[in-house]
């Protein structure tokens, strides 16, 4: 289904003094009509975008690695750009770079920059012919063989690198689609995850409602998120943060009860960023071996550890016993509402802060550590007196941007020169310490809050530590507090999650299609309002059906109160659809209601992350009394993550059937409709050898009989067949 494209396989490589050449097959058909594009990435800082201009490089092209040269042949000698102070530079014609050509395949030479041979190089190749359509080029040539030719912006899933030693070198294909299995995250939060305890009072402490441990995710456990493909346990919550339990014996005593929200606290006011929270320890004093004991079950399994990175706010009682001299704030001149060398933002004006105060023994609204200033609260709140729904048991961290003027004092575009603020190497150190332990990812909260000139230079530092360590992005586009790039071309995007792809996220939360897919149950949408973006940030969304901020798909009062026997067809429909990241979340695959006000959230549809407390699906599973619904609805997602985990959907592209079927009776059409598309989904996944047809019939209640769906290019209609209600089928197009 997909048009033929050649493929540009480097072949051979070798290494002289100073030089790095490089053979790949090329066949002679159009080389003079077209530029030939080489991307370079040396395993420094660089761009992941390419520049784009008309009738010059064409339409966008998106690559899977951070490139800092820019090689283009056409008929006259080489142009190359360069990735230096944070942007692409003008082209040059650096004569020390050559292009040698043969019947069948093309040759190229160019300086080894590093002063010794050793080392790597991603190299991606791709061709255009610029005469179309309008200066902006037709892609026909690349050495991914997963990519669709023709006009438009381009995303390469595929690369090759070269590693060089003194004696040879030797090329591989590199990206996740040739080397690793598609990210498959399991949210684990521990506070509730192995906690049996069926106390559940609302408010209760730790020792009325108990609490999960490091040791209750044994082999078992593991073995059970084995069968769902898991590739990466998110251990959510981790991270000491502020609380109401009293550890004085190890020197953690409680916080003022004003700072929190719920006894428990907040898993995302941090209060030391070195070490653990002792509530999910057996021995409290040991609980960094017993989080190391942990991470060693996981690697076992063949699963990564990943971790929450907090970077734009800190607990208002935010210290370190670990490493107290990376605290932040020790040294900040308070007197200043923004200055680059101080860690947080000042409040300006009369203090005392004024906490909201909810009613309970010890709350007044004042935190005696900021009875003679303020900070700014950790959602960009600029005031003395931040307001319940605030996230007021933070401050908000300062990485050189002022969110008010707009000024910016880091490294980017603007300021090339400018030193690394303090924040930045502190930060810095914080990844490399939980990397150094064991930890091989993080989930980013609010990502999209912290310039992304950070993330570039914090990501490139923490893959020079370990190559793998996989990022993603908890952001939002449509959030106003977004830091956009300094760099005004990637400005022009105007789209935070390709500034933070860019910057070297593997991943970044798909947002907008969880909340078409929740609009079809409670708002009239329909699934032909799901969005396809570019190829690049489409196939590096991490897509979920449930996370720990948005509430239960079976909860009372959401989703339309379909219940969670709609949970595997929602599913389908966004791991089915992309190569990308896929996430569940623990309780999701038992229907976990999240009933009764747990504590500081109320009963708000969640699962409190405030409160201490345990969820009763998952007390079921621990003690075997699982219902037969609840056993089928996890079969249900077993099955699922078993087919979207092998290929075409791991490496295929994706062609959406919805906007083919809109006048065809037989898509899934109900009584009453007009027009088809409501409750169907279809799509084609095609990796060039096996395509498949993916349809999804996500009404809760009606048969989907007779469906007949129109295919690209193809006259006849593929007979579907009936498709049950809230289910999935797949058929095969082509072995």
């Amino acid at each position: 289904m997909l048009p033929a494209m050649e493929t540009l396989v480097i072949e051979s490589a070798r290494v002289s003094p100073g030089r790095l050449e490089f053979t790949f097959h090329d066949p002679a058909a159009s080389r003079d009509a077209h530029r030939l594009f080489i991307a370079l990435g040396f395993g420094e800082m660089g761009s992941a975008i390419v520049p784009y201009g008309k009738n010059q490089e064409g339409s966008t092209v998106f690559l899977p690695f951070q490139a800092n040269q820019l090689i283009v042949f056409g008929n006259a000698e080489a142009a190359r750009r360069v990735w230096n102070d944070w942007q692409w530079q003008p082209y040059e014609a650096p004569k020390e770079v050559t292009r040698t050509l043969d019947k069948d395949s093309t040759t190229v030479s160019i300086p080894w920059p590093s002063e010794t041979v050793p080392g790597k190089v991603s190299v991606s190749l791709w061709r255009k012919g610029l005469d179309s359509p309008d200066g902006w080029g037709m892609l026909t040539a690349a050495n991914d063989p997963w990519l669709v030719p023709g006009a438009g912006d381009k995303a390469l899933a595929v690369y090759d690198e070269i590693e060089l030693t003194e004696e040879q070198a030797v090329v591989r294909r590199r990206g996740r689609l040739t080397s690793e299995k598609r990210p498959v995250v399991y949210q684990l939060f521990v506070r509730h995850f192995s906690n049996t305890n069926e106390t559940r009072k609302p408010h209760g402490t730790l020792a009325e409602n108990g609490t999960g441990k490091f040791s209750g995710i044994d082999d078992k456990v593991l073995a059970a998120l084995a069968e769902f493909q898991v590739t990466h346990v998110w251990l959510t919550g981790v991270l000491q943060q502020a609380t109401g339990t009293d550890y004085s014996e190890i020197g953690a005593p409680a916080d003022d009860p004003d700072l929190l929200k719920g006894v428990a606290g907040s898993p995302y006011a941090i209060k030391d960023y070195f070490d653990v929270c002792p509530d999910f320890a057996d021995e409290p004093a040991n609980r960094l071996a017993e989080f190391r004991a942990l991470m060693e079950r996981i690697r076992a399994r063949g699963m990564r550890t990943v971790i929450d990175f907090v970077p734009n706010h800190v607990a208002r009682s935010h210290d370190s016993d670990v490493k107290p001299e990376l605290a932040f704030g020790k040294k900040d001149d308070r007197g200043k509402f923004f200055a680059v060398e101080n860690n947080f933002f000042y409040l300006q004006g009369e203090p005392p802060l004024r906490l909201p105060t909810q009613a309970g023994e010890g709350r007044d609204g004042l935190f005696v550590g900021e009875m003679d200033h303020g900070k700014v609260t950790g959602n960009n709140v600029n005031s003395w007196t931040p307001g319940i729904g605030d996230w007021y048991e933070t401050v908000k961290l300062n990485f050189g941007f002022d969110f008010v003027a707009g000024t910016r004092l880091f490294p980017s575009s603007q300021s090339p020169a400018a030193e690394v603020p303090d924040t930045w190497v502190k930060m810095d150190a914080v990844l490399a310490y939980w990397q150094e332990l064991g930890v091989d990812g993080f989930r980013c909260d609010m990502a999209h809050m912290i310039p992304p000139e950070f993330w570039k230079w914090a990501i490139a530092r923490a893959r020079q530590r370990d190559a793998k360590v996989w990022f993603a992005a908890e952001a939002y586009n449509n959030d106003p507090a977004k830091v956009p790039p300094a760099d005004a071309r990637l400005a022009e995007f105007d789209n935070v999650m390709q500034d933070l792809l860019d910057a070297g996220f593997d991943a970044v939360y798909d947002d907008p299609n969880y909340k078409t897919l929740k609009g079809i149950y409670e708002s009239g949408r329909w699934a032909n309002d799901l969005t396809v973006p570019n190829d690049f940030l489409f196939h590096h969304s991490l897509r979920y059906v449930e996370n720990h901020d948005e509430v239960r798909l079976a909860s009372k009062g959401s989703w339309g109160d379909v219940g969670a026997k709609v949970g595997p067809a929602v599913g389908a429909v966004l791991f089915g659809a992309s190569r990308g990241s896929i996430m569940l979340y623990n309780g999701q695959e038992f229907g976990e209601k999240a009933e009764g006000a747990e504590g500081f959230g109320g009963e708000d549809g969640r699962s409190s992350i405030f409160d201490y407390w345990s969820l009763p699906s998952l007390v079921a599973w621990k003690k075997n009394e699982l219902s037969a619904e609840q056993k089928e609805l996890r079969e249900d997602y077993v099955a699922l993550l078993k087919t979207v985990s092998v290929p075409p959907f791991t490496d295929g592209n994706f062609l959406p059937l919805n906007p083919l079927n809109g006048e065809n009776a037989d898509y899934g059409r109900l009584n009453g409709e007009t027009a088809s598309g409501h409750w169907l989904h279809g799509c084609v996944r095609d990796n060039g050898k096996k395509a498949v047809a993916l349809f999804v019939n996500l009404h809760p209640t009606e048969v989907m009989r007779g469906v007949k769906a129109v295919l690209p290019g193809k006259a006849e209609k593929l007979e579907v067949g009936d498709i049950p209600a809230a289910s999935w089928v797949v058929r095969v197009l082509r072995e």
